[in-house]
């Protein structure tokens, strides 16, 4: 079968797949898994098409700590890059985020990420609870506590991995606030005087969606829970709790303050995976 233009070029046919969740933009297709899956090449491109594939792969982010002054937990690694389609399946693994507890003030760090052939994003760091553990590392770090009874800990913020994220904030030096949990776009803020809640660190960007992603959790102080990395509000019901990631951004949870009955954590959001290709 002659296949040519009539210039004896091969006519370009654009890579075949299919898995997740297929939508179109302009002369791409997106593939977007928000729980695990399998992403499978029928047949990658020929002639003139482009055989490149574009992913992205965020990991789940970290538990906020609970009470007192809770650190924000940090946001699941962020991952992104290209590399050139094969006829095969890849398995694509979406990491959960961080337990969140209505007793417990001691969360929990995010589940990993991946895609066959690629680095794993690493879950996120949760953020320092008080009296009870130091801040975690992870793809982007928690944010510490002030309030610890081991000196070793000193509030520190958790570390971020390179390339994935950024460190948690340490915790106030003077006055007994959380630090902000690390972000894929910039570190956790840290908290100073006249400043009740700092900042998460900042959210990374994928630029062939413009998506946003990966945002630290806010550190919190003063019985007001903290905002999530994706911006659901704390202080909620009850008063105190911080606000959980959002599903499938990375985000990390906003601290949690002890205000009457409440004393648990929040929750990180869980983690994503999009891959995106030409398809004219």
């Amino acid at each position: 079968i002659d296949m040519s233009d009539g210039f004896g070029q091969s006519a370009a046919t654009p890579i075949s797949a299919s898995g997740g969740t297929v939508t179109t933009s302009g002369d791409f297709t997106f593939h977007t898994f928000t729980g695990s899956g399998t992403f499978t090449v029928n047949s990658v491109a020929s002639g003139s098409a482009d055989n490149t594939i574009d992913f992205l792969i965020v990991a789940g982010g970290g538990s906020g700590g609970g009470r007192y002054q809770g650190g924000g937990g940090g946001a699941g690694g962020m991952i992104s890059g290209t590399f050139e389609a094969s006829a095969q399946n890849y398995s694509v693994t979406i990491g959960a985020g961080g337990g969140a507890s209505t007793s417990s003030r001691q969360g929990s760090n995010g589940s990993n990420s991946s895609l066959t052939g690629q680095t794993t994003a690493l879950g996120g760091g949760f953020g320092g609870a008080s009296y009870h553990n130091h801040a975690a590392n992870g793809g982007s770090g928690g944010g510490g506590t002030k309030f610890h009874t081991r000196s070793d800990w000193k509030g520190n913020g958790g570390s971020g991995t390179t390339g994935q994220g950024t460190d948690g904030q340490a915790a106030h030096s003077q006055g007994n606030y959380g630090g902000g949990g690390g972000g894929k776009g910039g570190a956790g803020g840290g908290n100073h005087s006249g400043i009740n809640v700092a900042s998460g660190g900042v959210k990374g960007t994928w630029s062939p969606n413009s998506g946003q992603y990966a945002g630290g959790g806010f550190g919190t102080t003063s019985y007001n829970g903290a905002n999530s990395g994706s911006g659901q509000a704390g202080d909620g019901s009850p008063a105190g709790k911080g606000g959980n990631g959002a599903a499938n951004t990375g985000a990390g949870g906003g601290g949690s303050e002890r205000n009457g009955s409440w004393g648990g954590c929040s929750g990180g959001g869980s983690g994503i995976v999009i891959l995106r290709f030409k398809h004219q």
